[in-house]
């Protein structure tokens, strides 16, 4: 039988399996993927701290497929375009662009876009958004990815920042790598 963490943030309750990840680590395994509620108050709740941050950008970059659903609502709601990366190649991609990526509960990974969704990309203020903030990876993956292909990653956008017990305290909004991080919520890896 498996264990459970009860997580706590913007007014809900989840109860979350403890898995262990591809790294050996265990983690609490959120999926917002389907879970309209959660979705709909963090896609607000990043919006309002964007906002309030001021920051100035044109569209939002995304990750096939947990990030997709929170990209959609915070387009809605700041009435933005996104762009997702695909984690294969579509018969649909015009001379599509291969990015090489490591996320703690993927591995290694490589994404591929497409040369008009890259077009809208290119020389553009961007904020990436995903749905966890661990160990950074995946966000220095697009940093890299923006510095290689010509447009400016202005922030990263989250639903929950992964967090020891040490970190809980920290605040949800942080710099890495010289870039904003904005998140709606703590995920506190498991003992």
């Amino acid at each position: 039988m498996a264990d459970f963490y009860n997580l706590k943030f913007l007014g809900l309750s989840r109860q979350l399996p403890i898995l262990k990840a591809p790294s050996g680590i265990k983690i609490a395994g959120f999926n917002s993927v389907g879970d309209m509620e959660l979705l709909k108050r963090a896609g607000e709740d990043l919006s309002k701290k964007i906002q309030n941050l001021g920051l100035d950008f044109d569209v939002i970059l995304t990750t096939e497929l947990k990030g997709i659903p929170i990209s959609q609502e915070i387009a809605r709601n700041l009435n933005k375009d996104y762009v997702c990366l695909r984690k294969s190649i579509k018969c649909y991609m015009l001379n599509p662009i291969s990015i090489k990526s490591e996320s703690i509960t993927s591995g290694q990974v490589e994404y591929f876009i497409s040369e008009l969704d890259y077009n809208k990309l290119k020389g553009k203020k961007v904020i990436f958004v995903d749905d966890v903030f661990s160990t950074g990876a995946t966000f220095k993956n697009m940093i890299d990815f923006s510095n290689d292909f010509d447009f400016d990653i202005v922030a990263g956008a989250f639903i929950l920042k992964e967090a020891t017990k040490t970190d809980l305290n920290k605040p949800l909004n942080f710099e890495f790598l010289g870039e904003k991080v904005i998140c709606s919520g703590l995920l506190p890896l498991p003992d």
